[in-house]
């Protein structure tokens, strides 16, 4: 299932604003916000920054503050709001909620109390795709109840980013804006065919981090940040801020190496510490695109424990060659190759 989406209904009651972060840390930029009182109740619907480009996330939050000097009590369900972003031209480019919950939760408010009814995030690379085409566009949120915002937002090029044909050379990953791979994905033993899906990659856009060069890596399944160093492939966390070694180059046959993958505990993210190992250096791999000779990386099935909380992450085995990712196996999920598209 595609993790393009992450809603967060959050019911924490609250002292004071709370804070969003990017996909990417920008340059700050000024939030914005408008708000509405009804029956007592201050709601504020706002976003983090009010400038969006491909490596951002556009985060909506709606606030309730009691006014009244009485306790209220407020329900909160997908079913109870609405939103959309619209272009200059009226042209709906998002909307939701798409996933539809029967619950309704219940947040008790005291008086001066508020509370973050719904927050809700999209990266901007699923919103939009790629390229990003620059304009104003005006975000609006309703409430069944009939309240309504509305704020107007600047969307276009990321803060940092930066255009560079030569991209960064790898001989396991080519980076470069414009790359696109395509996937047959299938299930069952050795990818026998049952229930074949197509997936693609593709990198649509490069960013400067701390002086380094970072690509978005645009999937089906889920977004990242990826770059090349001298010692290997590296995936950037943003939410933790931590850069870790996903696929080791060069490496030798058996060689073992640390690296780690995010995690929520329940309280906070973290990052879960598991051994990588090197199983082949040069194994002949036939996928549908044709012949290749990769190296093989065994990612072992983690099990972390967070108090009462278990969270497994089964095995992996990825393929990687001159052309980049070329077959992967995930338990008895199977990504082959099918076609390449390089700039």
């Amino acid at each position: 299932m595609r993790r393009h989406i992450l809603i967060l209904l959050t019911l924490a009651i609250l002292a004071g604003c709370e804070q969003s972060s990017n996909i990417v840390a920008p340059l700050p930029s000024a939030p914005l916000s408008v708000s509405n009182l009804k029956d007592s109740i201050l709601y504020t619907f706002s976003v983090p920054k009010a400038a969006l480009g491909i490596f951002d996330t556009l985060t909506m939050s709606l606030t309730a503050v009691n006014r009244a000097a009485t306790p209220e009590t407020l329900s909160v369900s997908d079913y109870f709001y609405t939103w959309s972003l619209t272009d200059d031209n009226g042209k709906m480019i998002a909307s939701g909620p798409t996933v539809l919950s029967n619950l309704i939760l219940r947040v008790p408010l005291n008086p001066h109390q508020s509370a973050v009814l719904y927050r809700i995030a999209y990266t901007m690379a699923d919103i939009f795709g790629a390229p990003i085409e620059a304009g104003s566009y005006r975000l609006t949120w309703n409430l069944r109840s009939g309240l309504s915002f509305q704020l107007t937002l600047s969307c276009g090029k990321s803060e940092n980013e930066i255009t560079d044909p030569a991209g960064l050379i790898s001989p396991i990953y080519p980076l470069k804006v414009g790359n696109k791979w395509t996937f047959r994905e299938s299930y069952g033993f050795d990818g026998a065919g049952i229930g074949a899906d197509t997936v693609t990659q593709s990198i649509v856009g490069e960013e400067m981090m701390n002086g380094e060069k970072w690509f978005l890596l645009k999937s089906t399944a889920v977004d990242q940040l990826v770059t090349a160093r001298q010692d290997g492939i590296y995936v950037y966390y943003p939410d933790i801020n931590t850069a870790v070694l996903r696929y080791k180059y060069p490496a030798t046959i058996g060689e073992q190496y640390a690296s780690w993958y995010e995690e929520w505990t329940g309280a906070a993210l973290t990052l879960v510490t598991f051994q990588m190992s090197v199983d082949s250096t040069n194994e002949d791999v036939i996928v549908p695109s044709g012949q290749y000779q990769c190296y093989k990386y065994h990612a072992p099935e983690v099990i972390a424990t967070f108090g009462n909380e278990t969270n497994e992450v089964g095995s992996e085995d990825m393929f990687l060659s001159n052309v980049g990712p070329v077959k992967k196996v995930n338990g008895n999920v199977y990504s082959e190759l099918l076609s390449t598209d390089f700039r």
